[in-house]
């Protein structure tokens, strides 16, 4: 049996770019900006495979050609993470702990403008990429170590470091909880969803959780919802901008091997409000409508439809957790309404698949071919909730990033 694996946005650069799992690693997914600029430009990354090592690429286009060559790209080195907003394509360093800015001219010609360091703001462990609330503020994110730095992307200076209370159980070895991505809502919130790793199973969080930072206050507060049990640290976002908390891998494989029973769900979801609180009338238990073993993702939502990653009801765990993951998964469609399953097969041809950005609404997303008679890296436009087109081939690597800067 072909396994065809799919990983949303943030979880695809845990695998492809190492620590960091955001696959288009921008907090605001790409931002569209009316009236910034009269050429309308788009951005693909890609990375390649090297002798010495993985090398990234940046591209700039008036619209998306039928192949992204590498080759005519230019290099920003290994293990970065691309994200934009507003006029400028950002690169994070994670081991140099260095935010670099781009610049793109109106012929498409990529420079680096400005760097900033993080390195002396004595911030540790594991964070994601900046919440942009406007061209001169934006925030990273450190709930660990009970921080927040605040800096001037016009600029590129730290401008305040926030003390907050940090992340309950982050630094439990035992839980391990963290946050991710981070979503700047219309109420001037940045919320972050909670995530878990358990390396005791019998101790994953049995409530979902979310940390919600309020701009004006410059607070943070965490609040639970008792519904199901942790989700994952990236949302699942809805085509009409919706947020929902979704299921999680690790809290699923925890039940596997725990003791643990009379937990909420762990294949649930709920929907978040953009005032950072839990929407109490709605909850779906997709592990339930689909009789699944387990709901180890869920990638999307697109109108009513949630896309469920899952393993059905005749699996059996392995003996060992660390072949749980290898385990081969199914794909249905749940309308959120009527709790109706439908089988999802578009994306049987493509492999692995993940996305890569958001650009006017739509999201688009990338693959890892597994076919070795079609080996091909495609920049896959989603129509909707199973209706995909490939607009692009990318030549000699897969894509990483794609989005509008004007």
């Amino acid at each position: 049996m072909k396994t065809i694996r799919f990983f949303k946005k943030h979880a695809a650069l845990a695998i492809i770019c190492s620590a960091l799992a955001l696959t288009s690693c921008s907090s605001d997914d790409s931002k569209t900006d009316e009236g910034q600029g009269n050429n309308p430009t788009v951005i693909a990354s890609v990375r390649v495979n090297t002798p010495s090592g993985r090398v990234f690429y940046l591209g700039a286009y008036d619209k998306f050609p039928a192949t992204l060559d590498y080759k005519t790209m230019t290099e920003i080195g290994p293990g970065a993470t691309i994200y934009s907003y507003g006029e400028h394509p950002y690169v994070w360093n994670g081991t140099a702990s260095t935010l670099t800015k781009y610049n793109v001219s109106n012929d498409m010609k990529i420079s680096s403008a400005d760097a900033l360091s993080l390195a002396g703001t004595g911030v540790s462990g594991t964070f994601g990429p900046p919440a942009f609330v406007s061209e001169t503020e934006a925030y990273f994110f450190v709930l660990n170590d009970g921080k927040i730095i605040k800096f001037n992307p016009t600029t590129m200076t730290i401008t305040e470091t926030i003390t907050v209370t940090p992340l309950p159980l982050s630094n439990d070895p035992a839980v391990k909880t963290s946050t991710y991505s981070s979503y700047v809502t219309s109420a001037k919130k940045i919320i972050l969803p909670v995530g878990a790793v358990p390396t005791d199973y019998n101790k994953f969080p049995q409530y979902a959780q979310i940390a919600v930072f309020d701009i004006a206050s410059k607070s943070v507060t965490y609040v639970k919802d008792t519904r199901m049990s942790m989700g994952y640290f990236t949302f699942a976002k809805g085509n009409d901008g919706t947020l929902y908390y979704r299921s999680s891998r690790e809290t699923a494989l925890s039940l596997d091997y725990s003791t643990v029973t009379g937990n909420p769900p762990t294949g649930g979801l709920l929907k978040v409000n953009p005032n950072g609180t839990f929407d109490p009338n709605f909850f779906v238990d997709l592990k339930a409508a689909i009789n699944a073993h387990s709901v180890n993702v869920v990638p999307y939502v697109h109108g009513d439809k949630a896309l469920a990653q899952y393993l059905d009801n005749t699996f059996t765990p392995p003996a060992k957790p660390a072949d749980w993951y290898n385990a081969p998964t199914k794909y249905a469609l749940v309308d959120l309404k009527t709790l109706k399953v439908e089988p999802f097969n578009s994306f049987v041809q493509y492999g692995t698949v993940y996305s890569v950005g958001t650009i006017d609404g739509v999201e688009y997303y990338g693959n890892i071919p597994t076919d070795n008679n079609n080996f091909k890296y495609r920049l896959l436009k989603q129509n909707g909730a199973a209706d995909f087109e490939a607009i692009s081939e990318a030549l000699g690597g897969s894509l990483i990033f794609v989005g509008r800067l004007r």
